[in-house]
């Protein structure tokens, strides 16, 4: 019955090309379905795709709510008609420091720009359309939240998190209001707006 209990509770370790993904109950998701692909919704995942894809508490998003940019933002936390980014975090020795928290409605006009960078070269960022798709938040049992992940850097490790862009899930830690995309060739600054 314990066993029964603790299965039901804690479901177990998903994988997205090779991002650990915690599963727990009660979790949401913000979705965004193209409107021309309703029909695949079930075949959506936290990675970029033109039918649609998911965010995920933990993950790091470049939004623009409303017409205001809240580039590499960190989502702190996904509730059933709205939810919280801080633009303001800072990767620290072994956790994060969380300046503010902004709250966002999930009927305000919401917006993804994803860059498309890999090993420091790059092209230029595009965004979802809002007449394309459709912008929900949904609870699920699948995909929860993505871990953070230590970087090193000269002696020293600090918390980074995975970073939405168009080609996949990227490492990124901010030092200094200075985001840092992370990747196995060295660390490349990004623009924060």
């Amino acid at each position: 019955m314990k066993l029964l209990i603790s299965t039901i509770l804690f479901i177990g370790i998903f994988s997205v090309n090779g991002q650990n993904i915690k599963i727990e109950n009660g979790c949401h998701v913000i979705q965004f379905a193209n409107k021309d692909s309703l029909n695949s919704i079930s075949k959506l995942n936290p990675i970029y795709n033109k039918r649609g894809f998911y965010l995920l508490k933990n993950g790091v998003y470049d939004f623009i709510i409303d017409g205001k940019k809240y580039f590499q933002s960190l989502l702190l936390k996904i509730e059933k008609d709205k939810f919280f980014i801080s633009k303001n975090w800072q990767s620290e020795e072994s956790n994060d420091f969380i300046a503010d928290s902004i709250e966002v409605r999930i009927n305000q006009k919401i917006q993804i720009r994803m860059i498309s960078i890999d090993n420091g070269v790059g092209n230029l960022p595009s965004r979802t359309n809002l007449k394309d798709y459709n912008v929900t938040i949904v609870p699920t049992q699948e995909y929860c939240s993505l871990k953070s992940i230590p970087i090193t850097n000269n002696g020293k490790t600090y918390n980074g998190h995975y970073y939405f862009t168009e080609i996949g899930l990227k490492k990124i830690k901010i030092l200094n209001k200075t985001p840092y995309l992370c990747e196995d060739k060295g660390e490349f600054i990004l623009r924060r707006n």
